[in-house]
């Protein structure tokens, strides 16, 4: 079983993903993405990515001096896959498992490593997969994980949202 989400950014694909990760519980491991905000001005400052297991790395960042540039973020790939590409291997091991792919964006995809291995997990029927994409084909990965056979796209809206937890659990049993 593969669940792709997508959707709008900020529409609340990391939040349902945080949601199903809190009810699959041990059945689940991966990793997903959050904003990282300035405690003064609240504004957006840059992404970190956090493992099922509590690792966690500020991954892109607008004080960052990178050639991997998202809008006004520099992007670190080093730092993105010391915390990602682990917690994917170890999923690959692992029975039984639903494995968490938060996010496959433009950031995310910067690494070679790490689209690689999503290549890897998601073409291979033996895996469980939940897993977000943005809405745009924004690198040729995105439009062939869109387009995988036996995979179920859903679109996260705020008319769904809310209702998404429960019916991605229904699917998963």
């Amino acid at each position: 079983m593969k669940i792709i989400l997508t959707g709008e950014p900020g529409i609340g694909k990391t939040t349902l993903i945080k949601k199903l990760l809190q009810r699959l519980g041990n059945r689940a491991i991966g990793f997903w993405t959050e904003e990282v905000r300035d405690p003064k001005t609240k504004k957006r400052t840059g992404f970190k990515v956090i493992s099922t297991e509590g690792k966690a790395q500020l991954f892109a960042s607008k004080f960052f001096t990178s050639k991997h540039l998202v809008g006004s973020y520099g992007v670190n790939t080093a730092r993105f896959e010391s915390v990602v590409l682990p917690i994917l291997e170890k999923a690959k091991e692992l029975k039984d498992v639903y494995i968490v792919i938060d996010e496959i964006g433009k950031m995310e995809l910067f690494s070679k490593a790490f689209r690689e291995l999503v290549r890897e997990i998601l073409f291979n029927p033996k895996y469980k997969v939940i897993a977000t994409i943005p809405i745009r084909d924004v690198h040729p990965l995105v439009r062939d994980i869109r387009r995988l056979q036996g995979a179920v796209v859903i679109e996260v809206n705020k008319e769904n949202r809310e209702l998404l937890v429960e019916e991605i659990l229904k699917l998963l049993d």
